[in-house]
């Protein structure tokens, strides 16, 4: 017994020394870089001014690493749109940190920007059936010659409404014509392949700020959608 003992004793202090042996160096204590932007996570800026990235200060612990920082941009301030800034910086071993940041690129001047608040219908073509959604909050601002970006042409029904998030919104540009119509100039797909969205019969009234759309998507064909804008908070 004592024999079996001493043994097993040995055998312990081998594996405790072989152990020690190969983590020697292994641990490391690291500190992460944290990031703070300047400013707001979405900056509006004027359309057509030289655009000046207010950039994000960088610390590792409390030293300064914001001359590290690299910034990758989209933005384009000649055109009205959204733009993303995206922020990266590495610590002292090599980890790195991240951050980002929206820019909307519009003539802040314009009295249609805003948040609105969106009221739906949707109609089912095939039986006319109707069902109502909303007040949910749709983003509209000015992108220059009378056209405007609309973050979602449905109103928020399946980007909100449904919960499935924001690539499942339908947003578009459209155009604002003279006698207050407004035809579509362009949209982006959905989620669910070439869905483009339409606008047909919208209008807008400058005075009360009111914008109605009568949506439909090719790819969700036997829907129509009215969606009717009001009450803008301004950006």
């Amino acid at each position: 017994m004592k024999k079996i003992i001493f043994l097993l004793t040995i055998t312990a202090a081998f594996i405790l020394s072989s152990c020690d042996k190969d983590s020697l160096g292994v641990s490391k204590v690291t500190t992460y870089a944290t990031m703070n932007l300047n400013g707001a996570s979405t900056l509006f800026w004027q359309l057509g001014t030289t655009f000046v990235d207010p950039g994000c200060i960088a610390l590792e612990g409390t030293t300064d690493i914001s001359s590290r920082v690299v910034a990758v941009s989209n933005v384009d301030a000649t055109v009205g749109g959204f733009y993303n800034i995206s922020y990266s910086v590495a610590n002292s071993d090599g980890f790195k940190a991240y951050a980002t940041r929206k820019v909307v690129v519009t003539d802040l001047t314009d009295p249609l920007n805003g948040y609105y608040r969106s009221a739906l219908t949707r109609k089912v073509l095939s039986t006319g059936a109707t069902a109502n959604r909303g007040p949910y909050t749709v983003m509209v601002f000015a992108v220059g010659g009378g056209k405007y970006y609309i973050d979602d042409l449905i109103g928020g029904w399946y980007n909100i409404g449904s919960a499935y998030g924001s690539a499942y919104a339908g947003p578009g540009i459209v155009l604002k014509h003279s006698d207050n119509t407004v035809t579509l100039v362009s949209a982006s797909n959905w989620t669910w392949g070439p869905c483009s969205i339409t606008a047909a019969g919208a209008t807008v009234d400058p005075t009360t700020k009111t914008w109605i759309l009568n949506t439909t998507g090719a790819g969700l064909a036997n829907y129509n959608w009215k969606v009717t804008l009001t009450n803008p908070v301004s950006f």
